[in-house]
């Protein structure tokens, strides 16, 4: 099964599409992606985050060339994990180099830096969250795994639907312009940045100083220097 995870507006997870193969494959892939292009329309903008997988690398240079394809940084730091085993739940920037140079990690040098999405997914965001596709098939609980695959189906397609109608339900009861989730993360901010020094350099484009370090903003193309927001 092939599934698309999306995040709304209030940065919670929808599940978008799903597809169904008989073999995972760059063409099974191929087909998926272009199925996606028929529903969004031609002119619709998209990014791409997906695990390191090549053969969706492939479907989706193959089906949007012109589009964003990053790799998930929980994957890559899966990976590394494994490559040295360390089990923790997350990898420490602090572990010793030596301990990195013994370990067959050199892939990551095949992983240009365009593919790192933390740091250099280009749309407009305030965030990238990984999304764990598993959370969102709760629905193929143990008993329905018994279920025909069609009538599976049926079920996340409902299930769908209704995540969809309720959300719109309380979308229609919003009285503000953005998400409560956007109005808690931009208060969160303003308040960081409190006693932050702002300079206009030239027209769209300000010198931020946040006692830390320098940036630079530029609003047109709503990117920072600091290569996170």
């Amino acid at each position: 099964m092939y599934f698309l995870v999306a995040l709304d507006g209030n940065h919670e997870p929808l599940l978008l599409a799903i597809g169904l193969g008989t073999l995972e494959c760059e063409e099974s892939w191929r087909w998926f992606i272009m199925k996606l292009k028929d529903c969004l329309g031609e002119d619709t903008d998209v990014g791409f985050i997906s695990n390191l997988c090549d053969k969706i690398d492939f479907a989706v240079q193959s089906v949007y060339p012109d589009s964003y394809h990053g790799y998930c940084p929980k994957d890559i730091a899966r990976k590394i994990r494994d490559s040295i085993r360390h089990n923790d739940t997350e990898v420490e920037t602090k572990l010793p180099f030596c301990t990195l140079l013994k370990s067959p990690i050199f892939w990551l040098d095949d992983i240009t830096i365009s593919k790192w999405t933390r740091a250099f997914f280009p749309k407009v965001r305030y965030n990238v969250k990984s999304i764990d596709v598993l959370e969102m098939l709760k629905i193929i609980s143990t008993s329905t795994r018994e279920f025909p695959i069609t009538t599976i189906i049926e079920l996340i397609n409902t299930s769908i639907q209704t995540t969809y109608a309720e959300r719109d339900e309380v979308a229609g009861r919003l009285s503000g312009e953005v998400t409560p989730y956007v109005e808690i993360k931009l208060q969160k901010r303003v308040n960081k940045s409190y006693n932050w020094v702002a300079k206009r350099l030239y027209a769209d484009t300000f010198e931020v100083d946040n006692n830390f370090a320098t940036n630079k903003v530029q609003f047109e193309r709503r990117v920072c220097s600091c290569g996170k927001w």
